[in-house]
């Protein structure tokens, strides 16, 4: 039994790992015409997001303003760009807080979504920095998501 522990040990961390591979979820979102169906998703860390009917749409986290280019996403994270009329899913995501996204060519049109992972840790900032239009919109529909 001079082996007993060390390989209980080992089988039961490759037992959680495997376990929570296995719960991990796929989210999927669908593209119509011009907006993204559902809008927001509540996911848990580790899930995965993926996006289906993409045919003239893409998924981007990088919003270009007079500003300049900023990912709205949680820091720590990284931004995502789907390419044009494919259909695309997530690495898993594992870093909290609220990722927004859009679709560059129908943005104009209020194109966005976003995908809250775990608690809306960087909320707050998106608020806190005044969006205007189509941003601001979006951030209002993420903040009722998080009131419910």
């Amino acid at each position: 039994m001079k082996y007993g522990k060390p390989l209980i040990a080992a089988a039961l961390g490759a037992a959680s790992l495997f376990s929570a591979t296995v719960m991990a979820e796929n989210h999927v979102v669908s593209a119509s015409l011009t907006s993204f169906d559902p809008m927001v998703i509540k996911i848990q860390p580790g899930d995965t997001v993926s996006w289906d009917t993409m045919s003239g749409h893409l998924v981007n986290t990088k919003f270009v303003t007079k500003d300049g280019a900023t990912d709205y996403i949680p820091e720590g994270a990284e931004g995502f760009m789907s390419q044009m009329g494919e259909n695309y899913q997530t690495q898993p995501l594992t870093v909290e807080g609220v990722y927004l996204y859009k679709c560059d060519p129908h943005w104009g049109a209020g194109m966005g979504g976003a995908i809250i992972v775990g608690e809306a840790t960087n909320l707050q900032s998106y608020v806190d920095a005044k969006p205007k239009g189509a941003l601001k919109r979006l951030v209002k529909k993420v903040q009722q998501a998080t009131a419910e």
